[in-house]
C-alpha cells in the first residue's frame, strides 16, 4: 500500500494535471479511488488537496471532455487573447490540460499539428531559443518526469528545437539522454502499444548501427 503525506499527494495531483486527466471529483470517485480517500483524509476534502497543490479548483470543477474541435477552439480563443502559444509556455504554464489533449494521438498526435488545424503559422508561434547544455539537461528530465515519449522520432515532431540543440551540444541525443541520467537504451527501444499492433516490418537491429540515426520511436 503506497504511504501517502499532503507533499506526496499534491505531487500526484499536478502529475494528473499536467497529464490531462480529469479531475473534478466525480471522475476522480472512479478512477483515482486512492488518491482521493488520502486527500480526504489529510486534507478533510478534495477541495482542499487540489488547492494545496497550487490549483483553481474551480478550473477543475468544470472540466470538460475535450475533442479535435474543442481543441481548435480552445487555441483560437488563446490566439484571439494575444497569448504565448509556444509548446513549453502552453504544455507548462498556461493551459496543460490542452496541451495534454492536443497531442494525444486520436486527436492531432503533436502542437505542431494542432497549431496548423486552427489555422495559424506554427514556424511563427514556435521560439527557438539558444539552449546550453545544463537547460537541455533540466528540460530532458522534466519532460522524463511527466512520462514525455523521449525517443528521437517522437522529439523530432514535438521539440525540434531541443533535440536539435541537444544534438549539437551533446554530439548525439543517445549522449544528451545519458547526461540526464536517462536509460537511452530503455527510450530508444520502447514501442508504444498503438504501434506493436501494426506488426514489425524488417528484420532485428544489428551490432554497430546508430539507433539515433535510425529515428527508433
Amino acid at each position: 500500500m503506497r504511504k501517502w503525506s499532503k507533499d506526496l499527494i499534491a505531487a500526484e495531483i499536478r502529475r494528473l494535471y499536467r497529464a490531462g486527466v480529469d479531475l473534478n471529483y466525480t471522475a476522480v470517485a472512479k478512477e483515482q479511488v486512492a488518491l482521493l480517500r488520502a486527500a480526504t483524509r489529510y486534507f478533510g476534502s478534495w477541495r482542499g488537496a487540489v488547492e494545496y497543490a497550487g490549483l483553481d479548483y474551480e478550473e477543475i470543477r468544470r472540466y470538460r471532455i475535450w475533442d479535435r474541435e474543442r481543441i481548435v477552439q480552445r487555441i483560437r480563443e488563446l490566439h484571439a487573447q494575444g497569448a504565448d502559444l509556444s509548446w513549453r509556455h502552453v504544455s507548462t504554464q498556461l493551459d496543460p490540460q490542452l496541451a495534454a489533449a492536443a497531442t494525444r494521438w486520436q486527436h492531432f498526435g503533436s502542437w505542431s499539428n494542432a497549431i496548423a488545424a486552427a489555422g495559424l503559422d506554427y514556424q511563427k508561434i514556435r521560439r527557438y531559443r539558444a539552449w546550453d547544455g545544463p537547460q537541455i539537461t533540466r528540460e530532458l528530465q522534466a519532460l522524463h518526469a511527466q512520462g514525455v515519449d523521449l525517443s528521437a522520432r517522437s522529439m523530432e515532431r514535438r521539440d525540434l528545437a531541443l533535440i536539435t540543440a541537444a544534438r549539437r551540444r551533446f554530439d548525439s541525443w543517445e549522449r544528451a539522454l545519458a547526461v540526464a541520467g536517462l536509460d537511452y537504451q530503455h527510450i530508444a527501444l520502447r514501442v508504444p502499444r498503438r504501434r506493436r499492433s501494426r506488426g514489425r516490418k524488417g528484420a532485428p537491429e544489428g551490432p554497430g548501427v546508430d539507433r539515433d540515426a535510425m529515428d527508433l520511436p
